[in-house]
């Protein structure tokens, strides 16, 4: 099978991905052998040469000189390397001098030996044979670099992150049980310059009420680039007041600057922002400006975020700066995997997380939720969120809360929301026959980067298809949930896309804080984009999307409304009802607004508008449900 380049690039993460879910036990030997640290375990120093940060996606070599500790490594035992996993680093192996990713080893004795052997999990074991390592021996491990049979090249991480690590454990005994010395070595890698311009504006605005853009200036791979200095010019159609003609970076900027302004007339409202005497340009996404002030505002939030405390990259405050000063995001949620990673997500990196989250949140501006990812790999894998600045991580790891009805028993005593993610396939789908629990799960996520869960045979369809397994699925038994999309981000770029791979949610609030978005994801007030900022509402009546309503509150005949503001031109505007396509309006403009009329249906129907833009970007509302009285009070 031919891969687009798009799902060629998701091809190693995931890989990575499934062997790190069933084939960790090979490197931490504890996971599955019960045994105590022996003498000399986790003994010894390590450092690395060069340390000087690296710039994204730059090709180098690099040396670990491993010091032994006073109990020395006995023979049997040895020490094991776990290179940079996450995300791009050169995989390393021991086979193939002069080619990349070459890694050897050098010590000054004779009489000792080390046998090397390369994981594919991106770790070299190095197993001392013959005569012990004695306290203070060294030796030096080379990733790249010049051998006897040629040079080889690695490339680093093009995603900018603090302290990139390489783990280091040491077996001092010969018994399998590797431990991680005191401090492992770690390296910066940092950003190059600036070849492109993200323009972000909010998702809507009122006529008279301030709101706001951001201009980010980035590097080849999506980094910021904190050094630019340049001017740019704005343009836009309409007029609008407190938003400068030009504006030049300054080094406080840091690459990202915000301008707030006003807009006295209601419309569409995009600005092309152009560096001077440069190639550098972006234009941002539509802004609905409306005459007066709604009961609700659109929202733009990345619920399904990953750092590197587990499987992702950068720190948590980076990831909330990232979505905050670049992507210029209402809400997002950092929701690293429970135990799944280098290293499960204990007390020490969930406290991390928790003062992360509570000190990025900005009410009124910027929203934040505790959040981690129970994944299981057996039932599939779920975000939990709370809504307190404080809550637990109930592991899939722990036997008291290993299968989604446990899990949802231990949250009783807590305000908080699970969603269900990648259903369909990919890494690993959800098993419907688990009934959702209706005071916790309300939504589902339609849409990431492993593409859409939508139907079989759907537009973007996620890879490794699992019949029964998708949203429609799910909504065919009967379950009530509302639609969002999320990145499932690992690269540290909260709001971003990769090509048609992605996800965004489109969230319908009163007001940008915790309460009302909160309220506004119980009451499925949202809708899901592939990643593009699609703005979508949809309406029967005076009712939401998300929403349920008995058969006799609608006529025979009656008109499901829909207002579509595109990223691009639109293609086309479904009506799925009990997951089929009912009714199509074709289009050509970015702007669409207009109806479908249904017969009232005499079953229980579920029902939800797609939006198909011609770049391929999608969008979906939520479902409506039109059933009878009794089982609207017996439905979840």
């Amino acid at each position: 099978m031919k891969l687009s380049p798009s799902r060629a690039r998701l091809v190693l993460p995931v890989v990575i991905l499934l062997l790190f879910a069933t084939g960790w036990a090979v490197f931490d030997r504890t996971a599955r052998k019960p045994v105590p640290p022996g003498q000399g375990d986790g003994g010894g120093t390590a450092r690395i040469d060069p340390s000087a940060a690296v710039p994204a996606g730059s090709t180098g070599s690099w040396t670990i000189t491993f010091q032994a500790g006073p109990d020395g490594i006995e023979p049997g035992g040895g020490l094991v390397v776990q290179f940079p996993v996450f995300w791009k680093w050169t995989p390393p192996q021991t086979e193939s001098p002069g080619y990349p990713g070459f890694v050897f080893a050098e010590w000054s004795r004779d009489d000792l030996v080390l046998e090397a052997f390369a994981s594919d999990l991106q770790w070299v074991r190095f197993t001392v044979r013959g005569e012990r390592l004695e306290p203070g021996d060294r030796v030096a491990i080379h990733y790249g670099g010049s051998s006897d049979d040629g040079i080889s090249e690695v490339r680093a991480d093009p995603y900018a992150e603090r302290g990139q690590e390489f783990l280091v454990k040491v077996d001092g005994d010969g018994d399998e049980v590797y431990e991680e010395i005191e401090e492992s070595p770690r390296i910066d890698i940092i950003p190059g310059e600036a070849v492109q311009l993200r323009v972000f504006g909010r998702g809507g605005a009122t006529v008279g009420d301030s709101t706001d853009l951001v201009v980010a200036a980035l590097d080849r791979f999506g980094n910021l680039a904190p050094s630019y200095r340049g001017t740019i010019r704005f343009s836009h159609r309409r007029s609008v007041r407190g938003l400068p003609a030009s504006y030049t970076f300054l080094e406080e900027d840091e690459g990202t600057r915000r301008f707030s302004f006003l807009i006295p007339e209601p419309g569409i409202f995009s600005v092309h922002a152009r560096e001077e005497g440069g190639i550098l340009e972006g234009r941002s996404n539509p802004i609905p400006v409306l005459p007066e002030r709604g009961e609700t505002v659109l929202l733009w939030a990345d619920l399904h975020q990953h750092s590197n405390l587990s499987d992702g990259t950068g720190k948590p405050d980076d990831l909330y700066a990232y979505a905050r000063d670049v992507a210029n995001l209402d809400v997002m949620a950092l929701t690293d995997h429970d135990h799944h990673g280098l290293r499960p997500l204990g007390v020490a990196p969930w406290e991390e997380v928790r003062e992360a989250t509570e000190a990025s949140y900005e009410p009124g501006s910027f929203v934040t939720f505790l959040g981690y990812e129970w994944t299981n790999w057996t039932y599939g894998h779920r975000n939990v969120y709370y809504k307190a600045p404080d809550g637990e991580v109930f592991s899939m790891a722990d036997s008291a809360s290993n299968a989604p009805g446990e899990l949802w028993n231990r949250l009783v005593e807590t305000e908080a929301m699970t969603i269900a993610h990648h259903t369909g396939g990919g890494p690993v789908p959800i098993d419907w026959n688990v009934r959702p629990d209706p005071r916790f799960e309300y939504l589902v996520e339609i849409a990431s980067v492993h593409g859409s869960s939508e139907c079989a045979g759907c537009p973007s369809e996620i890879y490794r298809p699992v019949e029964g397994a998708f949203v429609q699925d799910a909504l065919k038994r009967g379950y009530r949930l509302g639609f969002i999309g999320a990145g499932d981000g690992h690269i540290g770029h909260p709001g971003e896309t990769y090509g048609l791979l992605g996800g965004l949610a489109g969230i319908y609030a009163t007001e940008r804080t915790r309460e009302s978005v909160w309220e506004a994801m119980r009451a499925r007030r949202t809708y899901a984009t592939s990643g593009a900022r699609i703005v979508l509402s949809a309406r029967v009546g005076e009712y939401w999307m998300g929403e349920e309503f008995d058969f006799l509150d609608v006529d025979d005949a009656f008109d499901v409304s829909f207002e579509v503001v595109g990223t691009e031109p639109v293609d086309r505007v479904e009506l799925i009802i009990d997951g089929r396509v009912a009714d199509t309006k074709y289009c050509s403009t970015a702007e669409v607004s207009g109806s479908f009329t249904m017969r009232r249906p005499v079953t229980e129907t579920w029902f939800y508008v797609r939006v198909i833009q011609m770049d391929g970007n999608l969008a979906w509302s939520s479902p409506f449900w039109i059933t009878s009285k009794q089982k609207r009070a017996e439905s979840p």
